[in-house]
């Protein structure tokens, strides 16, 4: 018996919307795989010099770019009070701030808040919809596009956390 891998889609959105979001939470629960059990000192383990982000600011910035997202998705300004709730993008070095103290549980919960509101939206979107152009750094990109970056950008940044794993891993034995 040889096992099949796919896309789970939802049956409630649009056929291409499905396999976008699809995507995105497969990424995401492939992340929470990956990070599954670490410790506080690991997620925040920032690499051999210490100059690099940590697990817990990767995760957070993939949070904070997710969130950010659903609302041009949604064609809405980020509201006000999520922004102080969320923080900055940056510090005022233009670095990603810093994630001390707050637990692996803590980043999930608040990324499957983010996951869940995704799917929410996405739910309301027809395969037209897609092609809606939203503001995206100094132009714009299609909803299509912006969705499948959320995927991509997890995907990119689970390189980086596998990598502080590894290094981390082998540091500590």
């Amino acid at each position: 018996m040889s096992f099949v891998k796919d896309l789970h889609t939802d049956e409630e959105m649009a056929p291409a919307v499905a396999v976008l979001f699809s995507a995105v939470n497969e990424n995401i629960e492939r992340l929470k795989s990956i990070v599954s059990g670490v410790s506080q000192e690991a997620l925040e383990y920032k690499g051999e010099y210490g100059s690099e982000n940590s697990i817990a600011q990767l995760i957070y910035h993939l949070i904070n770019v997710d969130i950010r997202w659903v609302y041009r998705l949604k064609e809405e300004e980020f509201p006000r009070e999520l922004e102080e709730s969320y923080g900055p993008m940056t510090d005022e070095d233009g670095l990603l701030p810093e994630v001390k103290g707050v637990p692996l549980s803590v980043l999930i919960e608040l990324y499957d808040n983010v996951l869940e509101l995704l799917k929410h939206t996405v739910k309301k979107l027809s395969e037209t919809d897609l092609l809606k152009k939203v503001p995206y750094e100094d132009g714009t990109a299609t909803i299509r596009w912006g969705i499948w970056h959320m995927s991509d950008h997890n995907r990119y940044h689970q390189a980086h956390i596998q990598a502080l794993l590894k290094e981390f891993r082998k540091q500590d034995s």
